[in-house]
C-alpha cells in the first residue's frame, strides 16, 4: 500500500498547490536576501540584522507548507481544507466546482403491469458502464447510485451525497418488444435539465439506445466518449438479452437465493443465444460466487472453469471475462494464472472494481497479504464509497500484526458503512461486516445492534448468519455463538467444513462440547 499511498501523496501536495507555495516562497525568500544584502549596510544596519533575515526565512518555509496544506485559497477567500488524508473518498469538497461527475438511476418502470423493474435498472446500468469508459468523467457506482431509485428522488440530496454535479434519470414503458425511454440529464446544483430525449423504438435496438444516451450525455457534459459499438453484441436476440438483465438484477443482490436465480437467467439467456458470451460470464461469476462465500464444492469448481473458459472465449475483449477467469484459477489454487487473468482485466478497464478486488482476495489466498493491502486499496480508491475493500485491510493489518495500522483503517471503513447506511440502513452487507468493525473499535453494543439487525433481515442467508456466529464468538457470547452456528449449519444452508474447521474466528468456542456436536451433524 505504500507505493499508492506515495502517489496519493504526490497528487495531494500538487492538488492543494503546496509545491506551488513551496517554489514561490524560495523565490521570494531569495529576493528578500538579495534586497537584504544590498539595502542593511547602506542602512547602517547591525551585522547580525541579515543573519536575523535569513534564519526568519528559513523558519517560515515548513509553516508556509503547513499552512498551505491545511487551508486553501478560493474565490470566496481563505477556507480551510477538510481533506485530512490522501486517500480517495466520497466526500470531495467543492464537487461542483471540479471535474465533470454524474450518477445514473435506475430508470422508473412505467410498464402496464409494473415488472420490468429488472430491465430499467439493466438499462441504466449499461449506460452507466458506458460512461465509465470515459477517462474524464468521474461515474458513481452502481452501487451508490441505485440505492437512490429514480422515482421522487432529490436531485440536490443526490449531488450533495454522491459529490455529483448531473444525474441521468429517466423512464421505460415496455409492452412485447416495444419500448418507449425517456432520459434527462439533470444539473443537481438548480434541478434544471441539461438535455432529454424520448425514444420510441423496438427492443432490438436497445443496443443504440443506450449508446447514443451515453454519447449524448458525453456531448451535454463536453466530455469525449471513445468507445467502438460491439456489433457482436448487437446482434443477440432480445429476448437472450432480456433474460441476461434479469440475471444482473438478480446477482447484484448478492444473497444465495438471488445467486440462485441469476443462474437460471443466465441459463436462459444461453438457451436461447449459445454464444452470448457476457451471459457465459454472468454464469461464471454465479458459481465463482457460491465457491468463494458458502459451498466449496467440486461441482462449483469445475462449473467455475467450464463458464469462464467458455466466456473468455467468446468474449475475449471483455474485463469481465478475465475477471471470471480469474477467480476460477484461484479456486483451483493457480495462482500465477490467476494473477495474469486478473492483470489482463485492469489492462482492459482499469475502473473495474471487481478485476481489483477479487485480484485482491486471490492474493490473501496466495498468502501475499503486502500485495492484497496495495490492490484492495486500489479498488477502495476505483469505488471511493465501498467499505468492503477497506475493512478487508484492517483484517490484513491484523493477521500482519499491525495493529495501529488495523485500527486507523477500521475507522475509515466505519465512515464509508455510516454512509451507505445513512442511504439504505438495512444494507445488511454493511450492518453485517460493519458489525466487525465496530466490534474491534471497541465499540461493542451498537456493534451487537448491527449484527442482530442483519441476521433478523436475512434469516435465510447463510453468509450473515455463520458471520453472526463468528461475531458472537469474538464477543465471547459461547452460547449465542453456538445457537447462531446450529442455525447456520442445520437450518439455513451450507458452509464449506475446510473452512469451518480452520476459521480462527471459531476459536472461543472450538473446545465446547456443543460446537463438537453441531458440526459433527455437517456432513463430511
Amino acid at each position: 500500500m505504500g507505493e499508492l499511498q506515495s502517489k496519493g501523496l504526490w497528487g495531494q501536495l500538487r492538488e492543494r498547490k503546496v509545491t506551488r507555495v513551496a517554489i514561490a516562497y524560495v523565490i521570494v525568500g531569495w529576493i528578500m536576501m538579495q534586497i537584504g544584502e544590498v539595502t542593511f549596510e547602506a542602512l547602517a544596519l547591525p551585522s547580525w540584522a541579515l543573519t536575523l533575515l535569513i534564519v526568519l526565512v528559513l523558519l517560515g518555509f515548513p509553516l508556509a507548507l503547513v499552512l498551505a496544506w491545511a487551508y486553501e485559497l478560493t474565490s470566496h477567500g481563505i477556507r480551510k481544507d477538510p481533506a485530512g488524508n490522501i486517500e480517495a473518498t466520497t466526500d470531495v469538497d467543492g464537487y461542483q466546482d471540479g471535474a465533470p461527475s454524474i450518477a445514473v438511476l435506475p430508470f422508473d418502470d412505467l410498464s402496464p403491469k409494473g415488472n420490468h423493474a429488472y430491465f430499467c435498472e439493466g438499462m441504466a446500468e449499461e449506460i452507466l458502464n458506458a460512461l465509465c469508459k470515459i477517462a474524464n468523467l468521474r461515474v458513481a457506482s452502481r452501487v451508490a447510485a441505485f440505492q437512490f431509485g429514480s422515482k421522487g428522488a432529490d436531485i440536490h440530496e443526490i449531488g450533495r451525497k454522491l459529490k455529483v454535479k448531473t444525474v441521468l434519470e429517466g423512464s421505460v414503458r415496455k409492452s412485447g418488444d416495444n419500448l418507449r425511454i425517456t432520459a434527462q440529464l439533470v444539473n443537481t446544483s438548480d434541478g434544471f435539465h441539461l438535455w432529454s430525449r424520448q425514444y420510441d423504438r423496438r427492443l432490438e435496438d436497445i443496443f443504440e439506445i443506450q449508446e447514443e444516451i451515453a454519447k449524448s450525455i458525453a456531448t451535454a457534459l463536453s466530455v469525449s466518449l471513445q468507445q467502438k459499438l460491439d456489433h457482436r453484441q448487437q446482434q443477440i436476440d432480445p429476448k437472450a438479452y432480456d433474460f441476461f438483465l434479469r440475471g444482473l438484477s438478480y446477482f447484484a443482490k448478492h444473497t444465495t437465493q438471488d445467486n440462485v436465480f441469476a443462474r437460471q437467467m443466465f441459463n436462459q439467456a444461453i438457451e436461447i443465444e449459445p454464444e452470448f458470451g457476457r451471459a457465459w460470464g454472468g454464469l461464471a461469476y454465479t458459481y465463482g460466487f457460491e465457491y468463494m462465500y458458502f459451498n466449496a464444492s467440486n461441482v462449483n469448481l469445475n462449473e467455475a472453469r467450464r463458464t469462464s473458459a467458455r466466456a473468455l472465449e467468446l468474449a475475449p475483449n471483455l474485463a469481465e471475462s478475465y475477471v471470471s477467469s480469474g477467480i476460477a484459477h484461484c479456486m483451483s489454487q493457480d495462482y500465477k494464472e490467476a494473477e495474469v487473468e486478473f492483470e489482463k482485466a485492469i489492462e482492459l478497464d482499469p475502473k473495474n472494481y471487481e478485476a481489483w478486488y477479487f485480484f485482491g482476495r486471490a492474493k490473501v489466498h496466495e498468502g501475499d497479504l503486502a500485495r492484497a493491502l496495495k490492490l484492495f486499496d486500489r479498488a477502495s480508491m476505483v469505488r471511493p464509497e465501498d467499505f468492503q475493500s477497506v475493512l478487508l485491510q484492517a483484517q490484513l493489518h491484523t493477521s500482519l500484526d499491525q495493529k495501529d495500522k488495523a485500527i486507523d483503517v477500521t475507522r475509515k471503513g466505519i465512515e464509508r458503512v455510516r454512509a451507505v447506511l445513512q442511504m439504505n440502513p438495512d444494507d445488511n452487507r454493511a450492518l453485517n461486516m460493519g458489525a466487525f468493525a465496530l466490534l474491534r473499535l471497541g465499540e461493542a453494543e451498537e456493534a451487537k445492534e448491527w449484527m442482530s439487525q442483519s441476521m433478523v433481515n436475512a434469516p435465510m442467508d447463510s453468509i450473515i448468519q455463520y458471520n453472526g456466529a463468528c461475531f458472537f464468538s469474538l464477543a465471547g457470547e459461547v452460547e449465542h455463538a453456538l445457537d447462531c452456528l446450529e442455525n447456520c449449519l442445520i437450518k439455513v444452508g451450507n458452509i464449506s467444513r475446510e473452512w469451518l474447521l480452520h476459521d480462527s474466528d471459531m476459536d472461543n468456542i472450538r473446545n465446547h462440547p456443543r460446537y463438537e456436536a453441531i458440526i459433527s451433524r455437517f456432513p463430511e
